[in-house]
């Protein structure tokens, strides 16, 4: 008998309290949580959603938003959309610039959970080299990098939208 996912979650939620570990969500994320369908590959769906959108003209910007379950606090889910502004940086939110002339989506950033943002940049020292763009993410939203960046792409459209006749 296949479990769902209810009942695992619950029976996890009695075992122990657990925690959400950062580094290791990312990880899973990129893998995919089944075979069928990765995180990129969910990406890649957005983006063509997007492309298909008559509304949407000229490079957009795709959000993936972690959300934990309201019962079930084990479980996370990421919700992906498309929008024509940029957003703006939140905790849990992994933001992609798509260039639609060249067909390529830039990652912009990364934002974890609000205890990662506060703990990752002390541990720095203690991380693979291959943590460190996540802990360059974290102390970018921390001291508003993000946002400004986010204002000079959002400006950059209305420029564009202005100019065009």
């Amino acid at each position: 008998m296949v479990e769902t996912i209810g009942k695992i979650a619950t029976d996890l939620q009695v075992k122990a309290d657990m925690q959400t570990d950062s580094i290791e969500l990312q990880r899973e994320m990129l893998d995919g949580s089944n075979s069928e369908k990765s995180f990129e590959d969910e990406v890649r769906f957005t983006i063509n959603r997007g492309l298909k959108d008559s509304e949407i003209n000229g490079d957009f910007f795709v959000v993936v938003l972690t959300k934990k379950e309201r019962l079930l606090k084990n479980v996370l889910r990421n919700y992906f959309f498309y929008r024509q502004s940029c957003p703006t940086p939140e905790f849990d939110q992994t933001v992609y610039h798509y260039h639609r002339k060249v067909d390529e989506a830039e990652n912009l950033w990364t934002v974890p959970n609000n205890a990662a943002c506060r703990f990752l940049p002390e541990l720095s020292k203690d991380l693979p080299e291959d943590q460190m763009r996540l802990v360059y993410m974290v102390e970018a939203f921390n001291n508003g990098d993000l946002d400004r960046l986010c204002s000079k792409l959002n400006l950059k459209k209305e420029s564009k939208i202005l100019i065009t006749p």
